[in-house]
């Protein structure tokens, strides 16, 4: 019995250590991270555009209110606009953008640019931000669920503390991150016990994307019942057995 439960109960530290391979004192050069997070359908914009003349400028912004309702409830006005499953916005005066494609500067050029090109405002002042961004962990970790980027940008260490680190029971060593690119869904694999984690392809999160930690065999065990009822039954087994023996010795 308890040589049941030692085995059971022990984990190797190896496998809850991050970054195991990393020598002492390593320097590496950062290279900073331009971040350019191209927009996507179903994406919600926050564009806010300037001019010279305040009725224009009001008018041109009245479109960043979207109304969201479940069946006949109207749930009110939400800050944003959505960009629909053609991947286009509509703004007023200009009518139908594309936006899915395009960084967040590219629909802020067009913007200006088609604003200028009709003669609707000179120079006008046009920023883009995505205001649904958000990532989500999943798994073997102590918090999962949703988390909103206000900042729009994420690094895979802060969102893991986010979610306030991986249980014991999660394994650092086959990490799955699922990423929609292009339209097209990717999965990637990769571990946190080694410097793995700081390739760019995992350490810069994007928008959508989704961490998954799967459980060890240590948790698969706390879940399989017969593991579960195995220390009971040696247990029951050893004391009928130091039952027997003591009756026969008598």
């Amino acid at each position: 019995m308890v040589f049941v439960v030692i085995i059971s109960s022990c984990a190797s530290t190896k496998q809850l250590t991050y970054f195991r391979n990393i020598t002492h004192d390593t320097v590496t050069n950062i290279q900073p991270q331009a971040l350019q997070t191209v927009i996507d359908k179903n994406d919600i914009l926050k564009v806010a555009i300037t001019t010279q003349d305040e009725e224009t400028t009001r008018l041109l912004n009245s479109s960043n209110f979207i109304s969201e309702s479940t069946g006949n409830n109207s749930i009110g006005l939400l800050s944003g606009i959505l960009v629909d499953e053609s991947g286009t916005i509509q703004i007023p005066l200009i009518g139908t953008i594309k936006a899915s494609g395009l960084t967040k500067n590219q629909l802020a050029v067009t913007i200006a640019d088609k604003l200028s090109s009709m003669k609707f405002a000179i120079d006008p002042i046009v920023s883009v931000r995505i205001i649904n961004y958000k990532i989500t962990v999943l798994g073997e970790v102590n918090k999962p669920g949703v988390i909103p980027i206000p900042n729009e940008e994420v690094t895979l260490p802060q969102a893991l503390g986010f979610a306030g680190d991986l249980t014991p029971y999660g394994r650092r060593d086959n990490v799955l991150l699922i990423r929609e690119i292009g339209g097209k869904r990717v999965l990637k694999r990769f571990s946190l016990n080694d410097d793995q984690m700081f390739n760019k392809d995992f350490y810069y999160l994007q928008n959508q994307d989704i961490i998954y930690v799967e459980p060890n065999k240590a948790k698969a065990g706390l879940s399989d019942r017969t593991t579960q009822l195995l220390p009971i039954f040696l247990s029951a087994l050893s004391l009928v057995t130091l039952i027997i023996t003591t009756l026969v010795h008598k």
